[in-house]
């Protein structure tokens, strides 16, 4: 059996802390994935709005952040993932990149207090560029995190993205996934230990038609967390899987393929569900009953991994 998770998001308000943690484990799951990009969001970063949470001596940051630890504790929850705030980095404004860094050094030290051995830090898409001028940014801003990585004993894991120009989607950085094992590779010869992994989004996928089945078994052990969450194959819904349907008895999202794929590279890590939408969606007096279904339906995925889905493969598949 799987250990269960669902993102901190959605699922925790932070007018009543305590709630949240209780449902989630009267709900059955076993850890949080926390979202500490939900401190420090994307829009406030690129209007150099940096808030304070993170630029602070760490002891203060921590008083934050320790009732989260206190209380996910009380219930018998655990942080096996976690996710820093993004953008790290911005081509041509060093002094807001300089912040970033300090920003997530500090974020990884309150990672790892509160026990989490993954974080996600998602790589940067550069409109306009090479596609080797886009990997070279990448590789080295993963490289400035080596030295961090190590003092708080945190395996940085990749994301395969998407990005959106005039109501059209492309490839983000982490989507090609050949590139993305080759950049995994590489940074972890660096470091001369594994330093840095993957975390595979089904959404992610899905939007750009990725095969679920080649893209896991091409990623074998770098594989180290998950994304699972379902969309329409056109907008980033982030909802439960089985949402959608492409025709009768036909799911939008490939989620066989994703199944056999864990199955074949024997993943035992962590079901993540990652449904802030899902979870904004709902009135809090469903909570309880929306996340009862989650549980449920990472143990349908546990069983099926376990069996590989039937056997059946999708490496057949576009």
């Amino acid at each position: 059996m799987h250990k269960l998770s669902i993102q901190s998001t959605g699922a925790i308000a932070q007018h009543d802390l305590e709630k949240g943690y209780r449902q989630i484990a009267e709900a059955g799951f076993h850890c949080v994935d926390f979202g500490f990009d939900s401190f420090l969001q994307g829009w406030m970063i690129q209007n150099d709005n940096i808030n304070k949470v993170f630029l602070r001596p760490i002891e203060e940051i921590w008083e934050d952040f320790k009732p989260h630890a206190e209380l996910a504790a009380k219930y018998g929850l655990t942080f096996e993932q976690s996710h820093a705030p993004f953008p790290l980095k911005t081509p041509g404004r060093d002094n807001l990149n300089k912040k970033m860094m300090q920003a997530t050094e500090n974020c990884f030290a309150i990672a790892h207090r509160m026990g989490s051995p993954y974080i996600v830090e998602h790589p940067v898409h550069l409109w306009n560029a090479a596609r080797e001028e886009q990997y070279a940014y990448n590789k080295e801003m993963y490289l400035s995190l080596i030295a961090m990585a190590k003092e708080y004993k945190l395996t940085v894991c990749l994301e395969n993205l998407f990005v959106e120009r005039n109501a059209h989607l492309f490839e983000g950085m982490g989507s090609d996934i050949a590139e993305s094992v080759r950049l995994i590779d590489e940074l972890n010869e660096a470091a001369g230990e594994e330093l840095f992994g993957f975390c595979f989004d089904t959404g992610h996928a899905n939007l750009l038609g990725k095969n679920m089945y080649q893209s896991l078994t091409m990623l074998g052990n770098r594989l180290k967390i998950l994304h699972i969450h379902d969309n329409d194959g056109v907008s980033d819904l982030h909802t439960m899987p089985f949402t959608f349907e492409r025709s009768w008895n036909s799911c939008a999202t490939d989620w066989e393929g994703f199944l056999c794929g864990l199955h074949d590279i024997h993943y035992e890590g962590v079901l993540n569900f990652e449904v802030f939408r899902l979870m904004n969606s709902f009135p809090e007096e469903i909570h309880p009953a929306v996340l009862r279904l989650l549980e449920e339906t990472g143990q349908y995925f546990s069983k099926k991994i376990q069996e590989s889905a039937d056997g059946k493969r999708k490496d057949e598949n576009p």
